[in-house]
Formats: structure tokens, C-alpha cells, sequence
């Protein structure tokens, strides 16, 4: 059995990548869904593609909640 994942020069898993929030999270999953849950491979995979197009956004959390008075 051949456990060998061949990908397309845009694959999915950089979409995924690209287009997900929490990155560490996603990250994870990528990792098990695609590479038997081996971390490592991921990270070497991505450093070869080269994802320097992904932007990261650093999201500001609100000061206070705001209330409606009824």
C-alpha cells in the first residue's frame, strides 16, 4: 500500500490554509488529514511552497460589549 498523497501545484491544502482564521488550528488538521497526523511533514511541505502570499491578520477585540437598553 502506497501512502503517498500527490498534490496539484495549487492544492487544497494551501486553500484550506489560505482561506482558514485560526491557523495553528488548521494547521493540525491539515496534518491528519493529509499527512497521517505528522506534523513535521506538514511543515516541511509548507516550506517548500513557499506560502508567503498568506496573509495574517491580526483581528482587534472589541473594548466593551455593547448594551441596548429596552
Amino acid at each position: 500500500m502506497d501512502n503517498v498523497i500527490k498534490f496539484k501545484p495549487k492544492d487544497i491544502v494551501l486553500k484550506e490554509l489560505e482561506c482558514s482564521i485560526d491557523k495553528e488550528s488548521t494547521k493540525k488538521m491539515l496534518a491528519f488529514k493529509y499527512f497521517n497526523n505528522d506534523f513535521n511533514a506538514l511543515t516541511i511541505f509548507l516550506s517548500k511552497h513557499k506560502t508567503s502570499e498568506v496573509q495574517y491578520i491580526n483581528y482587534i477585540e472589541p473594548k466593551r460589549q455593547l448594551e441596548f437598553s429596552f
